[in-house]
């Protein structure tokens, strides 16, 4: 499908946060994608339909005013991303924590892996 892109130049003089200006720019366009090599002040955007005036402007101060790249924001990106099977394996654990502190007297038998790894399947099933 042919597309609609767009070249952008920012003042800005630090990278912003990838994911925070993507969701700007789909919020603007739900098609929008864009390219930026880190260092450069340049930005294509693309979309599936021609742009308007209000959307070049509503791009660029999008752009201009995406908060800069931080390890927090980057480290939050990357648990929006992760998968199913990451997910079911984080909160497995996070159900046996939560069984240890509310029987913290109780004495528990070894969990087998055959059984951590079919809770993690029955957890996966249920995301």
């Amino acid at each position: 499908m042919a597309g609609f892109y767009e070249s952008f130049t920012s003042t800005r003089t630090t990278e912003p946060d990838f994911g925070s200006l993507v969701a700007q720019l789909r919020a603007l366009d739900a098609t929008a994608g864009v390219i930026h090599d880190a260092g450069t002040q340049i930005y294509r955007i693309k979309k599936n339909s021609a742009w308007t005036n209000p959307q070049r402007t509503a791009a660029q101060n999008a752009i201009d005013a995406a908060p800069a790249v931080t390890s927090q924001l980057v480290a939050q990106s990357e648990i929006d991303g992760m998968s199913i099977f990451q997910k079911a394996i984080l909160l497995t654990l996070l159900d046996e924590i939560n069984r240890l502190r509310t029987q913290p007297t109780t004495t528990f038998t070894t969990i087998s892996p055959a059984t951590a790894i079919a809770a993690v399947r029955t957890k996966a099933g249920t995301l």
